[in-house]
This record gives structure tokens, C-alpha cells and sequence, in this order.
């Protein structure tokens, strides 16, 4: 099978061009410039000039990608002044959002470094985990998330090589996967998470920062299109001095709103 390609506009296949518009792909890594504050509020944002030539396309395209974030209310444009980003509307209504706006605004307070991306074939069990055939590929995105303190956690995300076009690796942020998912325009359905706890390996231990056999804690997170197909696997180990995660419910069913809450600690390192 061949491999999706990452490389400029120049370079992807044709077929791949028409299933997904460049002005899309753009306006996918503008908004999540806008989201992870990349292009933080009362700054402008570059001009179509700039932006033409760091994404090696056309002020068209450019246009069209900027007209569409001005239709949802994500940017204002002003003559003479600029282009500014505005604060996202609040989304909080849908359970996927609460997800995503805790995940979001946890990822906001930190950096990511980007270890890997890139196209594998999976093992015989992560291959039936997403029901794909043998010799099909998996797109694996491997990430180290930190802050001036200290690397919080190691993740390895899995997605399908199909949606790889809407998750180039120019678009790669602090922000979660799902994010820029969503922000492309697939409609998440459903979370399942799995909580547990390893002991750090040799390969994850240096870049966590903390000795082999450090007890870790281990999520393991799918997430469902409203289809029902598995679009993302991400499996992520955290420092548990910089990891917290809360969980909050009554005994009568009482509806608590978000019922937990995942938080970076403060470990008081230097």
C-alpha cells in the first residue's frame, strides 16, 4: 500500500488534493495556530502574503481559508489594522466538548516536543483494535508534552492513514489530536478511557526525566466517529507528580455536570 504523503501541496498526489482542498487543510492549520494561542489574541495574525509563502500556497487559497474562520466567528479582520483571532465560542454543550475543552485547556499550559510521524504497520492486535486488513498502515504520532518545569507525559497516537491529510505534520500542536480532528470537520461520538499503572522503561524513561522502574500513569484513550469507527488510539504515561486526575459522582445519580477532570500538578521542582 502506499504510503499518504506529508510533503508540500507540490508534492501530494492529485487524488489526495481532490478528496481534501488545500484552502481546508490550510484552514485546519490556521485555527489550530488560533487554538494552542500560536497566534494569541489582540496580536495580528500574519498577512496573506506571509502566510502564502510559509505554507507554500496562493493568496486564494489563503482568502478562502481565512473567509471561512471569519464566517465562524473565529477571526476579525479589520482594513488597515489586520487580521486578529478571536476566542472560540463556547462548545461546551455536546459530552465531546467537555472532553476536548478540559483536554484543550490543560494542553495550553504546556509545550510539545515531536518525536515521530510517521506511517507503521501495525502488530496483529493494534491492527485488529482498528479493523483494518494486513499490510494496511496506521499513521503514529509520538509526542512529549512538558512545561518549564519539568516533561509531564510520553504519548504514541495511532490514527487511520486516511485521515492523515487532515493531521499534517505541520499542524501538530500542544493541542490533543482529537482536537484538530474535530476542528477538520470529523464529528467525535465517544470517548473510552482506561486508567492503570506501569513502572518507566528504558525507552521511556529518559524522556520523562525520572529513573527506570518509576511507577507511571498509564492511559489509554479510543475515540469513535459517529459511525462508530476507531479514528484515534492514544496511549499516554505521565509523571504522577505532574498528573492528576479527579473523578466526582453522588450517590444518588445526581447530575454533577463534568464529572472529572484531568490536571497538571504542581511537583515544586526548580
Amino acid at each position: 500500500m502506499a504510503r499518504p504523503q506529508t510533503g508540500t501541496a507540490a508534492e501530494r498526489p492529485s487524488s489526495e488534493r481532490d478528496v481534501i482542498p488545500l484552502y481546508h487543510r490550510v484552514y485546519v492549520m490556521l485555527l489550530q495556530k488560533i487554538m494552542d494561542g500560536s497566534y494569541p489574541a489582540g496580536s495580528p495574525i500574519p498577512s496573506e502574503d506571509d502566510l502564502a509563502e510559509t505554507f507554500s500556497v496562493s493568496r486564494v487559497t489563503i482568502r478562502k481559508a481565512m473567509e471561512r474562520l471569519e464566517r465562524e466567528g473565529r477571526v476579525l479582520r479589520q482594513r488597515g489594522r489586520g487580521t486578529f483571532p478571536l476566542t472560540p465560542a463556547n462548545e461546551a454543550g455536546e459530552p465531546a466538548s467537555q472532553l476536548l475543552n478540559n483536554q484543550i485547556s490543560l494542553a495550553r499550559k504546556t509545550k510539545i516536543a515531536l518525536l515521530a510521524y510517521d506511517f507503521v504497520r501495525p502488530s496483529p492486535l493494534l491492527a485488529q483494535t482498528f479493523d483494518i486488513a494486513d499490510g494496511m498502515e496506521l499513521l503514529r504520532i509520538e509526542r512529549v508534552r512538558g512545561d518549564e518545569r519539568s516533561p509531564i507525559s510520553h504519548t504514541l497516537c495511532y490514527l487511520p492513514a486516511d485521515l492523515a491529510p487532515l493531521v499534517p505534520r505541520t499542524a501538530i500542536s500542544s493541542l490533543p489530536v482529537s482536537a484538530t480532528l474535530a476542528a477538520a470537520g470529523v464529528k467525535l461520538a465517544r470517548f473510552e478511557e482506561k486508567i492503570t499503572a506501569v513502572l518507566a522503561d528504558s525507552d521511556v524513561s529518559p524522556h520523562l526525566d525520572v529513573a527506570i522502574g518509576t511507577p507511571l500513569v498509564a492511559m489509554t484513550r479510543h475515540v469513535r466517529d459517529e459511525d462508530g469507527r476507531l479514528i484515534e488510539l492514544l496511549q499516554a504515561l505521565y509523571r504522577p507528580d505532574r498528573y492528576e486526575y479527579r473523578v466526582q459522582y453522588s450517590i444518588d445519580g445526581q447530575n454533577l455536570g463534568t464529572p472529572w477532570k484531568a490536571m497538571i500538578t504542581d511537583s515544586g521542582a526548580a
